[in-house]
């Protein structure tokens, strides 16, 4: 061969398709990837990730078009780079998304995995950035299930956008994730993450005024993002509009521990809970810190932490939180026992919810049902610090009827689970020990005749520089009922109410009040027998 064939040679070799190894970017065009929206892509984007992988690492780039695909699976060192204008568009087709067995439980069936639009599992160092998006075309989805009377389709036929698994050293940024046909993306076992600056449109019923929301159009239970069994997280920037939960920390395995995850300045509205530990909690939760965020026109509960399945949640942070427009409880705390089993699990742990700090919350427009804390008589709540709150609700309850409030250990929790609306409009409290309610104000749109605040079995009460309104008709601004070493100080009712103060139930003792300001009380106390006045002292009222 002559120099200058062999120069010719090596030219053309340099700029070949399987050459591209020095610039560390694999292009999908490149392997014959057409990016039209109709031609199906996945063997070229996969083809590209396979070699991006064999080659060491670096990153697979999708720019200039939109990639119909089915499942592709992410390996490690690997970046999924979607360009900005470009979209990797899933197929309509359940077939086009095939199942595979896995180490990790799932929510439902094991050991099948839900399907997904793209997948990794162990992997080490993956990433998925740009500011393109990512289409999981839910909509479309062809396999809806059987006998399905809303037309939802069955959970194992519903893929999810990302599912990743059993990784580490994982980074998600700037992309769109929208149009999911289920959880819109699910991070399991994993460690070290950091989501930044994505966004989530996946709230098939937008109108959330609507009371009939699930059944309005076809719902897809499109979580907005889920964290089970995860580590060390930081999860940052986003901007989340779901069908169902917005940000969820859950927990399959009872083995396991969500453990140092940091949620901040995100923006959250969704058609469930906006922010929640929950609802699948069999193994731990520590260490979880919530903060510079906002959550509205959310469907169910705006912040909710609960144990139900044996999980022991403890040293959790919320702070710096706007709600507004939260159709049910603006803040659900829960404890209960509904033990539920995944995958091949069969031990369910001791519950425990404790060392709770929740701090710096405004909050307009939250539901007429108020909000609640509620444990067990066998597993009380413990430890919890609630500071610096404002909350107006909706109010309107003028028909207040004495009721029991049931146990419900073992059912599905939320915000509602007690009925439609709870004794007080501002805070239900039950089963509880050590709470601190300190400088909170809460109040009505609406004449609401229900107390502010009702104490039922709680233990170390502590309530100081509290305000709440009230009515004429309102009985007492706060109840409390077989309460023991309770603290009320420095707090008053704004408007006029019958009594500050009522107390019933004959394990009440301890009760004491300081320097508070009763002048708009008719009457300082309400008991519900005499025996029950000398459960009380007093000091340094002002009237």
């Amino acid at each position: 061969m002559s120099h200058v064939k062999h120069f010719l040679f090596c030219l053309l070799l340099a700029t070949s398709v399987f050459a591209q190894q020095p610039s560390g970017v694999w292009d999908v065009l490149a392997y014959g990837a057409k990016g039209d929206g109709k031609t199906m892509d996945t063997k070229a984007i996969q083809t590209a990730i396979d070699q991006c992988h064999a080659a060491g690492g670096g990153r697979v780039y999708l720019h200039n078009g939109t990639f119909l695909s089915g499942t592709i699976y992410l390996k490690s060192n690997v970046t999924l780079s979607v360009e900005a204008g470009a979209t990797l568009l899933g197929s309509p087709k359940a077939a086009d998304y095939p199942d595979q067995t896995s180490e990790y439980p799932t929510y439902d069936e094991h050991p099948l995995t839900s399907k997904a639009l793209v997948y990794a599992e162990n992997c080490r160092n993956i990433s998925i950035e740009g500011r393109g998006t990512i289409d999981g075309r839910g909509d479309m989805l062809d396999n809806r299930g059987p006998k399905d009377p809303y037309m939802r389709p069955s959970f194992k036929y519903r893929p999810r956008i990302l599912h990743i698994r059993g990784c580490e050293n994982v980074l998600i940024k700037g992309v769109t994730l929208q149009n999911s046909a289920s959880w819109v993306q699910t991070y399991q076992g994993c460690k070290n993450m950091v989501i930044d600056g994505i966004t989530v449109d996946s709230r098939e019923n937008k109108d959330v005024e609507n009371p009939n929301r699930e059944h309005a159009v076809k719902h897809r239970n499109t979580d907005g993002m889920d964290l089970v069994d995860c580590e060390v997280v930081r999860v940052s920037n986003c901007f989340i509009t779901s069908g169902d939960d917005g940000i969820c920390i859950k927990s399959f395995s009872p083995d396991k521990v969500c453990r140092n995850i940091n949620i901040t300045n995100c923006h959250v509205s969704s058609g469930a809970s906006g922010i929640k530990i929950g609802t699948e909690t069999a193994g731990r939760f520590e260490d979880i810190v919530i903060q510079n965020c906002t959550v509205f026109d959310t469907w169910g509960d705006g912040l909710a932490i609960m144990t139900v399945d044996g999980a022991r949640i403890k040293r959790v942070t919320i702070s710096d939180i706007s709600l507004r427009n939260i159709k049910r409880a603006g803040i659900f705390v829960r404890l209960n026992t509904r033990n539920k089993k995944y995958g091949t699990n069969t031990t369910t742990n001791k519950p425990a919810l404790l060392d709770i700090l929740i701090a710096n919350l405004q909050g307009s427009r939250l539901a007429a049902l108020g909000c609640s804390i509620t444990g067990l008589t066998d597993y009380p709540v413990e430890n919890v610090i609630l500071r610096n709150l404002n909350f107006e609700f909706e109010g309107g309850i003028t028909d207040v009827k004495p009721t029991s409030v049931p146990e419900k250990a073992d059912v599905y929790p939320v915000g509602t689970m007690f009925g439609a609306t709870l004794p007080a409009y501002g805070f239900y409290v039950r089963h509880v020990r050590n709470i601190t309610f300190d400088q909170v104000q809460l109040r009505f749109v609406k004449e609401d005749q229900r107390p502010a605040m009702v104490f039922d079995d709680t233990e170390d009460l502590e309530i100081r520089g509290f305000k709440a309104q009230s009515v004429v008709q309102t009985p007492e601004l706060i109840r409390l009922i077989n309460t023991r070493k309770t603290i009320i100080a420095d707090s008053r009712p704004t408007a006029t109410v019958a009594a500050f103060l009522s107390v019933y139930g004959d394990k009440s003792s301890a009760i004491t009040l300081i320097n508070n300001q009763l002048g708009q009380s008719k009457q300082t106390y309400f008991f519900e027998t005499p025996s029950l006045k000398a459960s009380v002292k007093e000091s340094g009222t002002i009237q």
